[in-house]
């Protein structure tokens, strides 16, 4: 028997992976130094200023061996901070437009976009954004990088912030933390849990903190194109997202997505149809 999320149950709450390698790049730094610094020791023993490769270690050739290690220590240092320059375009030079969304565009990502993607653990996702929203980088850490195809906890698949109106992510969650039976056919998110047990699952993820009851002050459930979606609107004080939350669920495969859209007071009270209408175009 299918056993749904608890209405007040925060024992389906999900994080971060945790148990995750650290980069490879400071043994490839590593390596690097070590090659430039046994390439200057060649190059001091070709010049036949020194010793023989037995004698000890001449004046010039220790300072020749301290600038080259001077060197390589500082490109190490830099290269982390270049390669975390983001050059962000907007997506409405490079995206198709929303069809009956005017100055909205689609984004439905590529078939390597993402680490899951790539992996086959999901399938495809689409959602209508302004134009003049950008794409932000997802750190591996986030990412599901390390556990795809067989992750235990959730992940963030993409993030895109607009100039004004706020942000939104796209956090997937393995459906075993939700449920204890696969989806059977046609199934949506209603076979998963209740519109609050759900959120109170998920709702940290959203947020970074818990939801109260309270917080809600919508929540729908839709059926779309045989998909059902819950629709929420959150107002969190708590939370560091932001005031204002808008969050699309759905369920499909062996998968539960979340769109969240999140934004300040200011940006609600300015952008809030626009916000609305990113929730409602996310599809499954």
């Amino acid at each position: 028997a299918m056993m749904p999320v608890g209405v007040r149950s925060v024992g389906g709450s999900v994080g971060v992976g945790r148990g995750v390698p650290p980069s490879g790049r400071r043994c490839c730094a590593l390596r690097s130094s070590r090659a430039n610094v046994s390439a200057a020791r060649a190059s001091s023993r070709q010049e036949g200023d020194g010793p023989t490769q037995a004698g000890p270690v001449g004046r010039r050739q220790a300072m020749e061996l301290a600038a080259t290690l001077a060197w390589v220590a500082g490109a190490g240092a830099r290269a982390p901070l270049a390669e975390a320059v983001e050059r962000p375009v907007e997506v409405g030079s490079y995206l198709d437009a929303a069809a009956g969304l005017p100055g909205f565009f689609e984004f439905v990502p590529g078939g390597q976009e993402t680490p899951a993607i790539r992996a086959g653990t999901i399938g495809k996702y689409k959602f209508a954004m302004p134009g003049t929203w950008v794409r932000r980088t997802v750190a591996n850490i986030l990412s599901g990088n390390y556990c795809q195809p067989r992750c235990d906890e959730p992940w963030t698949e993409v993030l895109f912030q607009g100039p004004k109106e706020g942000s939104l992510q796209v956090i997937v969650s393995p459906l075993n933390k939700l449920s204890r039976r696969s989806l059977e056919k046609n199934e949506s998110i209603d076979a998963v849990g209740t519109l609050d047990g759900i959120i109170n699952a998920l709702g940290p993820n959203i947020t970074g903190n818990t939801i109260e009851e309270e917080e809600v002050t919508v929540a729908e459930a839709k059926t779309i194109d045989g998909v059902t979606y819950y629709w929420y609107v959150l107002d969190t004080p708590y939370a560091k997202t932001g005031q204002h939350q808008v969050a699309s669920i759905a369920a499909k495969d062996n998968a539960v997505f979340v769109l969240a859209v999140s934004a300040t007071n200011k940006q609600w009270a300015q952008n809030e149809d626009k916000l609305l209408t990113i929730q409602k175009s996310f599809r499954v």
